[in-house]
């Protein structure tokens, strides 16, 4: 028969001593039970909100890093607000004053000639007004009156069609960026590998605003008519392909406070390049309503290259009034204002929920050590050692604590992306190998803690408990 192993005497009564500080510790944070959930939502609130805010940190300096230079601006030259504030829209020499495409060609050889290696890419659209066609015309569309509109013989027209010449054109459109919301988007042609041109949107579909379709009654397939900026008399027919809606603010003058109706960019249409090629009166005009307005965006490889090519225009002089800008740019640093506005709030409530934590935390710890001399006096003569009661108390630390640290955490492993995606108009605040600072910091804390807690149970003086009773025999 095998011989039962002889239990060691000295390992159960070890084993006993560590339950009893473990028992002891644990019925003193039960005891105190608001205490010890104050300490709790204490490190459950510091680990969450230190790791969020540095996941929103993060996604700050990489939205303004990696991903910033990673951008492709496109550079455009377009008239200043002030010149647009002082132009007379129902002068036909305006038209005059817009840049050709020689000068536009000019530029993209000075460009060129700073980055020879790169093949130029362009965001191209053209633009002109037409006109209302006369009572009495099948299907005649009507536009949406301006505030102070004049006679289309000296505005040109009432709408304003759009020819977008690739996908890029739209990300830079003048009156602003656009999503379909009915029928089907522009296709802009492309070439294959050989060279082959593939076919895009003809050039009588095209697009047009909500509040175009409801004043017209216009569904995606309909049909309408609108005649020629210098020729009242010839019309020129359109199928909506499709029904479109800004998600850009109106420029000013180009909403409901635009003077002109073909200044309201509800009135705009759009096209891609072919409802300009098919009519050879629009590539042919030189002067008047019909010849058209180019707008060339010029892609640069990153904002380095697109503050070259500022350099580059400038020493060209361009004609007074116009100016470089990248609406690439100045739409993405709208996207982060979010973003920033938030990231400056987090910064300062990372720092006031760091102080007001560890001040709460210690005091806590600090009030769990007070007024415990007898208790601790008692159980040294009872057989505990220094040791074992300061593990007593910094185990009385730990226990709120750490679950708390743990609820912050798992907390904010899962919580930081929706939210922060939500609070910062969309940009992500996913988890980074930065975020793991406030973690540690929060552990780091939290051990100093015990570690204060343990100080006080093996620094304890035996010598006080009979300091207690010869007061009483005194």
């Amino acid at each position: 028969m095998e011989r039962k192993a002889t239990p060691d005497p000295k390992a159960q009564k070890e084993s006993r001593k560590r339950m009893f500080v473990l028992s002891n510790a644990w019925s003193t944070v039960l005891r105190h039970k608001w205490r010890s959930l104050i300490a709790l939502l204490a490190a459950c609130m510091v680990m969450f909100g230190g790791v969020f805010a540095q996941a929103v940190h993060a996604a700050y300096s990489k939205a303004h890093g990696k991903t910033y230079e990673l951008l492709q601006p496109i550079a455009v030259i377009r008239p200043t607000e002030a010149t647009l504030a002082k132009r007379n829209d129902a002068d036909p020499a305006i038209v005059g004053k817009n840049l050709d495409l020689q000068e536009y060609g000019m530029i993209a050889q000075a460009s060129q000639a700073n980055n020879p290696q790169s093949q130029p890419q362009y965001a191209m659209s053209a633009s002109l007004p037409l006109r209302q066609a006369k009572s009495g015309v099948n299907s005649a569309a009507k536009a949406i009156p301006g505030k102070s509109d004049q006679s289309a013989d000296k505005t040109g027209g009432e709408f304003t069609l759009y020819g977008l010449f690739n996908a890029d054109a739209e990300s830079v459109n003048i009156p602003g960026r656009f999503k379909v919301t009915q029928g089907k988007k522009l296709k802009y042609p492309t070439q294959d590998m050989q060279g082959a041109q593939t076919k895009g949107t003809d050039g009588k579909s095209v697009l047009v605003s909500e509040a175009l379709a409801e004043k017209n009654g216009l569904k995606v397939g309909s049909s309408f008519t609108i005649a020629d900026p210098d020729d009242a008399a010839k019309t020129y027919k359109f199928e909506v392909c499709g029904i479109y809606t800004y998600i850009d603010p109106a420029p000013t003058g180009m909403g409901s406070d635009a003077k002109l109706a073909k200044n309201n960019r509800d009135n705009a249409i759009y096209g891609t390049g072919n409802v300009m090629s098919t009519n050879e009166a629009w590539q042919t005009s030189t002067s008047g309503w019909s010849t058209l307005k180019y707008d060339v965006g010029f892609i640069t490889s990153s904002p380095d290259a697109y503050k070259t090519f500022q350099k580059t225009v400038k020493r060209l002089k361009l004609p007074q009034g116009y100016a470089v800008s990248s609406p690439t740019l100045e739409h993405y640093n709208d996207s982060l204002k979010g973003l920033d506005a938030f990231d400056r709030k987090m910064r300062i409530a990372q720092i006031a929920l760091y102080a007001v934590c560890g001040v709460l935390l210690l005091a806590l710890t600090a009030w769990g050590l007070t007024g415990r001399r007898d208790e601790i006096a008692a159980d040294m003569v009872f057989g505990m050692t220094k040791a074992r009661i300061g593990w007593q108390l910094a185990l009385e630390a730990l226990m709120p604590t750490v679950p708390g640290l743990l609820i912050g955490g798992v907390a904010s492993i899962f919580a930081s992306k929706p939210l922060g995606s939500k609070l910062t108009g969309g940009h992500a605040t996913s988890l980074t190998s930065a975020c793991w600072a406030p973690m540690w910091y929060c552990i780091a804390a939290v051990a100093a803690l015990a570690i204060i807690a343990f100080l006080r149970g093996a620094f304890a003086r035996y010598q006080t408990i009979f300091d207690a009773d010869e007061g009483l025999e005194s």
